[in-house]
């Protein structure tokens, strides 16, 4: 069946004097949809190391690691996890961030990670430092030193 010329003619009039249905996405931004599941991201200082959001994820893009623990003041055992994140893995369903039973982990609305290898795409989240805690000072004095 031959479309004749005159039969799109309206049509194509129609179209000439509107402004285009696409943007140029390179040049021009066209802005981020409300609820935007990014990509997560890890609170150091809440992560208590239960490894759900490892478990529960279904791309396998988390891996959580013990960095190092320490004694606080009050005697008190803590312990800080690192994540490791494969972006190129993670498919942004937020079940990680749901399955956190703490709220370590939040997604942010970041979704565009452009990258020349997959070693760009993998983000470790580190805690800080570990603090260096004094040892409590010792109530008794020391022993005088003998007087000749």
């Amino acid at each position: 069946m031959k479309l004749k010329f005159a039969a799109m003619l309206p049509e194509i009039t129609r179209h000439l004097f509107r402004k285009p249905a696409t943007v140029e996405v390179p040049f021009k931004s066209v802005g981020q949809p409300e609820g935007l599941r990014g990509k997560p991201v890890m609170d150091t200082q809440k992560c208590i190391g239960c490894k759900r959001c490892e478990t529960d994820c279904p791309a396998e893009a988390i891996e959580i690691n013990k960095e190092y623990e320490y004694k606080n003041e009050a005697g008190k055992l803590i312990r800080r996890f690192s994540m490791t994140l494969y972006i190129d893995r993670c498919t942004h369903c937020s079940q990680c961030e749901e399955s956190c039973p703490v709220d370590a982990i939040k997604m942010d609305s970041s979704y565009n990670h452009p990258a020349y290898s997959r070693e760009d795409l993998k983000v470790v989240y580190k805690p800080g430092p570990m603090p260096v805690v004094q040892a409590p000072a010792d109530p008794t004095p020391p022993p005088a030193a003998p007087q000749a």
